[in-house]
């Protein structure tokens, strides 16, 4: 079966390329004929920072320089799998997938504007030309029928389960989370301004510049200063290896995107998911998220992690945990055991079967 892959950030390599590029493997895996659609070639070796294994001459890269470019690539394919946070591109492959990350763009910005105009044009069209439909999570699936009237099925993003138990903790805290500003800021400087009262533990900040940000770096280095003098530690474009040893070290994982946004005016900016508030899971490291989005489906307050509203709870419940071994342990076992519900065995089963699948 020759399958088509396309998504329009991939050099960006977060949580929607992952997604993208998992099934993917599994495509190359089962002896598929893939084909990656970009308009850019694609830099498989960068792909390992997501855990990601492709050779590059597994695939055949064709280029699509644009939506009108992909639409006219799609008709020599079984099957097309696509990532999108909008309405996707029309498809005229023979079946078509496609997994839309959270339908909204920022109004602010002009080209969304336009773009946003333009997809309201083709959605009919466009949408119809889809077979089935994925999301991320339930938060994500109801603002996807609010907003573009299909029903999608929630197939939760893969997370590799460490098969070795987590190891002795130190009084580290990780948060991972491209450096980007905008409608999905990770507010990292909420995060590194908790760093103050909490005492004597370090934060490890964890991302990516932003490829589709221009204003990434100038962001960073905002970032650095501000944490200036505090413990804290930026780990830009770190390799997988090394973000694998903060998680199995760090007793504690936090994130913060969605704080201090509107939910119901603008929910885009809440976690849809949150696939690295799992993979810190995975290791038994126990999380504080804000309490938003998709993370509320992800976190069991008070058992597997600790869903908080404002800083002053982030630090408090922090410094408790931190304090209380005893209590870290419990819930970081019960953060293990629930992250396997995300494992990638899981994943790649539904994927073969629901997405993979000949004919129908």
């Amino acid at each position: 079966m020759r399958v088509g892959f396309w998504n329009p950030y991939l050099a960006s390599l977060g949580g929607g390329e992952k997604y993208l590029l998992t099934i993917a493997e599994e495509a190359v895996a089962g002896d598929h004929d893939v084909v990656m659609l970009a308009a850019e070639e694609p830099a498989p070796g960068a792909w390992g920072r997501l855990g990601i294994s492709i050779a590059p001459g597994s695939f055949e890269w064709i280029r699509a320089a644009d939506e009108a470019e992909l639409t006219e690539r799609s008709r020599e394919l079984d099957l097309l799998v696509v990532t999108t946070h909008d309405v996707p591109p029309r498809s005229e492959a023979a079946r078509s997938v496609a997994m839309i990350q959270f339908p909204a763009r920022d109004r602010r910005r002009l080209r969304d504007r336009v773009a946003g105009a333009v997809g309201a044009t083709r959605a009919p069209a466009a949408l119809a030309s889809y077979d089935r439909f994925l999301c991320n999570s339930q938060f994500t699936r109801s603002h996807i029928a609010a907003r573009l009237g299909v029903d999608a099925t929630i197939l939760p993003p893969p997370v590799d389960i460490p098969a070795e138990e987590p190891a002795e903790k130190a009084r580290e805290i990780v948060t991972v989370g491209r450096f980007f500003r905008g409608w999905h800021d990770k507010r990292h400087d909420v995060l590194i301004d908790a760093m103050r009262p909490v005492g004597d533990a370090h934060l490890h900040v964890v991302g990516g510049l932003d490829a589709n940000d221009p204003g990434a770096a100038e962001h960073l280095a905002a970032l650095r200063a501000r944490a200036e003098g505090l413990p804290v530690t930026f780990h830009v474009d770190a390799p997988r290896d090394e973000l694998l040893s903060l998680y199995r070290r760090a007793a504690l994982y936090w994130h913060a995107a969605g704080y201090e946004a509107d939910a119901r005016r603008h929910p885009e900016r809440m976690e849809h998911f949150g696939i690295t508030t799992v993979e810190a899971m995975a290791h038994g490291t126990v999380p504080l998220a804000f309490a938003g989005g998709g993370q509320r489906e992800i976190v069991e307050d008070g058992v597997t992690g600790v869903l908080w509203t404002g800083p002053a709870e982030l630090v408090a419940h922090s410094a408790e945990l931190l304090d209380d071994e005893g209590r870290r342990a419990a819930m970081g076992r019960a953060a293990r055991d629930a992250a396997r519900a995300y494992g990638r065995d899981r994943f790649g089963e539904r994927v073969r079967t629901e997405v993979l699948r000949s004919g129908g």
